[in-house]
């Protein structure tokens, strides 16, 4: 997605999230932008397609995410599965505000679009918590899967409504752990049971849509991306953007040389606003997204 885009997405959200969606016109996403409405058209063809690339865009930076902690091999499938939970947890704790007035049906346009659009992502995320659940628990709970995505679903969605009002403090820490150990006992006792769920009784939750989990190329492509504009203010801005260019050109190569791929990220790690994702990038090098 390219700057302009993402700094129109970026004010629409703070704007909707402070105003709501009706309360706020092109034009003053225009003007929060400095830029002409005309320009955001350009863009987006209504206001209502400016909100789906939001919500589309907060989504797929969600699954972005979640893709990273799987290319990190140093950890185990629960382990993976624990980032995730708790890093589903911060994303709504940190976005209070946002998912407050995404849970209000009247704070959004009532069309069909939009509304397929509500019942896709959630069945995205779904189905997200089922491949987690299979990659953290193994084949053996394929037969009762569904069972166990409804119960770490509904025990999600509680959560969620913990963290996100002010006067609750739950241990954000200990949530994984115990989400955990109420799945880890349904397991256990589950095991060549009857599962109480099927794919027909699921279906209008399991639709056609399946997540798009971001490969490894497109993790890099992204923080490759993030670099550019962490170092544009650099003193030695162009000299770093060589070394960018030329670190991209070979993570891309059809025969990548490692040996000058880690002299180039070693290079680059000794800029103070480029570890993070430095260290990102190796950790994502260092194992295969699942």
């Amino acid at each position: 997605m390219n700057e302009k885009k993402l700094a129109i997405i970026k004010a629409a959200k703070k704007l909707f999230t402070e105003k709501g969606y009706h309360n706020v016109s092109m034009q003053a996403i225009a003007e929060a932008c400095k830029i002409s409405k005309a320009s955001i058209y350009k863009l987006f063809q209504s206001k209502e397609d400016l909100l789906l690339a939001l919500t589309n865009f907060r989504k797929e930076e969600m699954l972005k995410k979640g893709a990273k902690i799987n290319a990190d091999s140093s950890l185990s499938p629960r382990e993976k599965l624990t980032k995730k939970i708790a890093l589903e947890i911060m994303e709504f704790k940190e976005n209070r505000q946002w998912v407050h007035l995404m849970s209000d049906d009247g704070s959004f346009p009532n069309t069909k679009v939009f509304k397929k659009h509500l019942r896709q992502t959630k069945s995205m995320i779904i189905c997200w918590h089922k491949d987690s659940i299979i990659q953290a628990y193994g084949d053996k709970v394929k037969p009762f899967i569904w069972d166990l995505v409804m119960i770490f679903h509904g025990l999600m969605r509680e959560f969620y409504f913990l963290v996100t009002v002010k006067k609750t403090k739950p241990d954000i820490d200990a949530i994984p752990h115990f989400i955990l150990t109420v799945l880890d006992l349904y397991v256990e006792k589950s095991i060549g049971q009857k599962s109480l769920l099927n794919e027909e009784m699921i279906a209008s939750y399991n639709s056609s849509i399946t997540p798009h989990y971001p490969q490894k190329e497109e993790l890099l492509a992204s923080h490759l991306q993030q670099m550019k504009g962490l170092i544009t203010s650099h003193v030695n801005h162009k000299d770093l953007l060589s070394t960018v260019a030329l670190l991209e050109e070979e993570l891309f190569a059809e025969e990548p040389r490692m040996f000058l791929i880690e002299a180039l990220l070693n290079y680059l790690e000794k800029i103070k606003e480029l570890q993070k994702e430095i260290s990102q990038m190796k950790t994502i090098l260092r194992g295969d997204v699942q």
